[in-house]
């Protein structure tokens, strides 16, 4: 495979060339994940279930039970079942009756939870199943609502599933049961758990449960202690089909579909013949006459012996869901091949599609592509397929490779109008992100890739630049299927939301203590302060529940909206604390949460020589270290907090939105602040809806770190999280980024103006000069950044989210440079412009601004022009507008214009 492949580089030597150059810019920045030691103190100790029982003492209890194909073995959730290699000492005790019986007390109300390990000491256990009764009174009062974690539940996507399971001999099962128990029951409930296999003979464990005392608060969910967060594993919240704000119904006119400032229309064949955009050039505003972002009818194409198919279709059939979406389906025919397409257009702008083609004999074929022609104006930027963001080049070659590329998607357009395409197929699986893509690379489609075959072409032809995608020769077999699933996203989302990019002023420490943070943020003029993990008031990664910490962090939070601050929190999904109680739990559900991997022998840019001990100790195996945080001083000084990666598009989604609901209900938290997320799109949009509806004016941002290099395989982190950003409010872009890169690559790769978003700079606080050509500064109180507090007073003293931005990109901006190496923004009011002017070199440069009076609305006699002073940003002087401006490297000005 090597030597082909290489043979095939040297083919296209050129093209690689210019494809590649630009990754000798992207060396990595590993102090922006910083190295610990893993040799420190977890807060963990051994439990009663830790302790491994003796041969002797396991024989002992084979020998006592001799007829028993394998145990059951009842246990309370005071003692999660840690060991799955053997058993833990407490069990060899046990009777014959404490085998097969179950006593627990919960108070009304509660979500109860309790245990059943299975162990088979000779033969593995094949096909298990588990039943259970409800649990009744004598007055005939039922609990109905029992689970098995194990066995089943509801997926993330709101969908009941079951699962199922096995257990090999030697090896412990942990079943994991959660039991509802109604607000107004009292009394002895009782019922029984029905456990089989093949082969072996039933065991019946009747569980008995006490209800007494005062109905308890919030099902149990307040104690983390009582496990009963578990349940939210299983929620279906804001499952509906409500639509987030700042967003428009979907509507549809026949064969035409509305959302927010786009229109889409269909061929007979269910794809788009035309998508409108009617954003202005600068996302601020949604103009009545729209502008094509493709050039002609997209096709999806079967071709054989050299000519196109003619494909015939069926009626379209349409299914509204409004106000969030529409459906719809047809099927193409040719002869012996049948095409079923399905549709679907969601408020956001996404388009969703899913091919299946099937054959009625086996039948070659030359291709099965889908081509999209884009206008070439809506085609301007490219960003996805090893290129990063920027210009788009003049043709592009790309290949499947997902062991070495962490790509399936691209983005073309214009700032006011773009469309991403991502290929996918049935053998999808949501890959890891971030340094942890090679432990979960994407799968390459069976259908799409074609065992390396395909590919995507990017071209210039008639006027028009055509995005191609293809899958090459194959056989389409009788009775087999092929799925080829195409998601697009119509760009931008939404309008800039100027009082979020100007008014939105964030404090956001990297320091262990919290004490002097609301000091600090009212004294630098911050309003929102996020709160991260690794801190004494929510020391846990993605846990910030933890009884621990709870009083101290709900008193930050009351003592920060006292003082008209809002607080958010980190919180995302990837990976998860060993300090979650949950853990055992999620772990017993084998790799449906907990991400296979290869435990102790896992190197990664984290833990380069090694992983802590504790996680052998503990984990043993099937596991991938996360994230380390050293805790250098505060509440927690000494300890580690160490977590494990977690697999996408699992139920932790769910437990993800349970515990956003309990924050917005208990803690009153403001928003979130995700950190490179592993979240679908549905999810997303729950989790908007959540924070929507029960803390109206929360807010939700989201960092990135880089992730086009050689640890996370070249994705561009934008594509990446694209289907993301309409739910979005803020980016923070990002660690390990190279703010001396291009202008084009700073809109499309850092600013968010493409998608409808602000941003901000992160890594060592970016460059502010720069940055205010996009509106955007670095944030307050992280590490290696300087305050962005004086640019911050300056934004008030001119009233900079009164002004129409009209960016370098906007080819009617009234204001530009004559030197392409500076690049000019401008702030645009009634009787006052700001000019935001930047060096995109390291050597100065010198420009002048070529204005066009007429269309900035003033007249240039009646005009003044003067650099105002802003700390550490530049000195106040006069300037005449009319002569060069020298500009320093990497530096810039600020200019007021002002009516006189």
């Amino acid at each position: 495979m090597k030597k082909s492949l290489f043979l095939s580089l040297m083919l296209i030597a050129p093209i690689v060339y210019g494809q590649n150059k630009d990754k000798l810019l992207h060396a990595i920045d590993v102090d922006a994940i910083r190295e610990t030691k893993l040799t420190g103190y977890i807060g963990l100790g051994p439990t009663i279930m830790s302790k491994p029982a003796k041969t002797e003492q396991t024989n002992s209890l084979l020998r006592k039970f001799p007829a028993k194909a394998y145990f059951t073995f009842p246990e309370s959730r005071e003692n999660p079942i840690r060991l799955l290699d053997s058993l833990p000492e407490k069990w060899t005790n046990y009777s014959a009756t404490e085998l097969v019986s179950f006593k627990g007390s919960a108070q009304p109300g509660e979500y109860y939870v309790f245990q059943i390990g299975l162990y088979a000491p000779t033969q593995p256990l094949k096909n298990i199943k588990v039943r259970f009764s409800p649990l009744s009174n004598s007055k005939g009062q039922s609990i109905q609502d029992v689970t098995c974690f194990n066995s089943g539940g509801i997926s993330f996507k709101g969908e009941p599933f079951s699962k199922a399971l096995q257990a090999q001999a030697k090896t412990v099962l942990p079943l994991w049961f959660g039991i509802q128990v109604p607000e107004d029951f009292k009394g002895t409930y009782k019922g029984v758990v029905e456990i089989s296999a093949a082969g072996k003979p039933n065991t019946t464990v009747h569980i008995s449960i006490d209800v007494n005392g005062d109905i308890i608060a919030n099902h149990g969910y307040n104690d983390e202690t009582k496990l009963s967060r578990l349940a939210w594993l299983n929620t279906k919240v804001a499952l509906d089909n409500g639509i987030t704000n700042g967003f428009k119904q979907v509507d549809r006119a026949q064969k035409t579909i509305s959302i927010l400032g786009r229109t889409i229309k269909l061929t007979d064949q269910g794809l788009p013949m035309d998508i409108q955009t009617y954003f202005d050039k600068n996302n601020e505003l949604i103009l009545p006459k729209g502008e094509p972002i493709i050039a002609a009818a997209i096709q999806f194409i079967v071709t054989q012996n050299g000519k196109d198919l003619l494909l015939k279709a069926s009626p379209l059939k349409f299914e509204d869901h409004f106000p969030a979406s529409t459906r719809w389906e047809t099927t193409l025919t040719n002869g012996d091949i049948s095409i079923l397409v399905k549709g679907r257009a969601d408020y956001d702008g996404f388009i969703g599609y899913s091919a299946t083609v099937s054959a009625s004999r086996d039948i070659p074929v030359d291709d099965i592509r889908l081509q999209i022609p884009m206008r070439p104006e809506k085609a301007t930027y490219m960003m996805g397929l090893d290129k990063d963001g920027g210009f788009s080049p003049k043709e592009w070659k790309w290949k499947w490779d997902v062991i070495e590329k962490h790509q399936d998607e691209v983005w073309m357009g214009a700032v006011n109008g773009g469309l991403k395409v991502k290929l996918k197929g049935k053998n999808y699986q949501r890959q890891l992100v971030n340094l942890y893509y090679p432990f979960g690379p994407l799968h390459e489609p069976e259908s799409w890739g074609n065992n390396h075959k395909g590919g995507v072409d990017i071209y210039h032809q008639d006027k028009t630049v055509m995005i191609k995608a293809y899958s090459g020769q194959r056989v389409l077999k009788k009775g087999e299927t092929y799925q080829f699933d195409a998601e697009f996203l119509v760009t931008p989302f939404k309008l800039i939301n100027k009082d979020i990019q100007f008014n939105d002023r964030y404090y956001h420490s990297d320091i262990d203590t919290t004490s002097n943070t609301i000091k600090l943020a009212v004294e630098h003029g911050a309003n929102i302060i996020n709160v991260h993990h690794k801190k004494d008031i929510y020391p846990f990664l993605d846990y910030p529940f933890a009884n621990d910490n709870v009083p101290d962090l709900k008193a930050f939070i009351d003592s920060t909206h006292t003082k008209g601050i809002k607080t958010k929190i980190y919180y995302t999904t990837r990976e998860i604390s060993v300090n979650a109680p949950e853990l055992w739990a999620m772990r017993a559900l084998g790799d449906e949460i907990i991400y296979p991997g290869p435990g102790m022998a896992t190197r990664t840019l984290v833990n380069p020589n090694g992983v802590h001990p504790w996680l052998g100790q503990n984990l043993k195996k099937d596991f991938i270290p996360g994230w380390v945080a050293t805790f250098t001083s505060g509440k927690y000084k000494g300890r580690q907090d160490l977590a494990v990666l977690t697999r996408p598009d699992s139920r932790l989604n769910n437990f993800f939105l349970g515990g956003l609901e309990w924050m917005c209900k208990e803690l009153n938290i403001d928003g979130i602040y995700m950190d490179d997320l592993a979240l679908d799109r549905e999810t997303m949009q729950r989790t908007r809806k959540i924070l929507e509806r029960d803390r109206p004016g929360a807010k939700i941002d989201m960092h990135t770190w880089n992730h086009f290099n050689k640890y996370a395989k070249w994705a561009s982190s934008l594509n990446l999280y694209m289907d993301m950003l309409p739910y979005i409010d803020h980016l923070w872009v990002g660690e390990a980024r190279d703010y001396d890169r291009s202008s084009d690559y700073w809109l499309i790769e850092v600013s968010g103006v493409p998608f409808g978003l602000s941003s901000q700079m992160l890594n060592k606080g970016g460059n502010p000069w720069r940055g205010m050509v996009f509106g955007i500064t670095n944030r307050l109180g992280w590490f290696k950044a300087k305050t962005p507090e004086h640019i911050w007073k300056f934004w008030d003293d001119y009233h900079i989210e009164r002004k129409q931005m009209i960016g370098f990109w906007n080819n009617e901006i009234p204001v530009k440079t004559n030197n392409n190496k500076t690049e000019a923004t401008i702030f645009k009011g009634k009787d006052e412009v700001i000019i935001a002017l930047a060096n995109w070199t390291a050597e100065p440069q010198k420009c002048k601004l070529n204005i066009d009076w007429n269309a900035l609305g003033f007249s240039e006699n009646e005009v003044t022009a003067e650099i105002p002073e802003i700390i550490e940003f530049q000195s106040a002087k006069k300037i005449d507008i009319k002569n060069e401006i020298s500009l320093e490297g990497e530096k810039g000005f600020l200019i007021v214009l002002k009516r006189k």
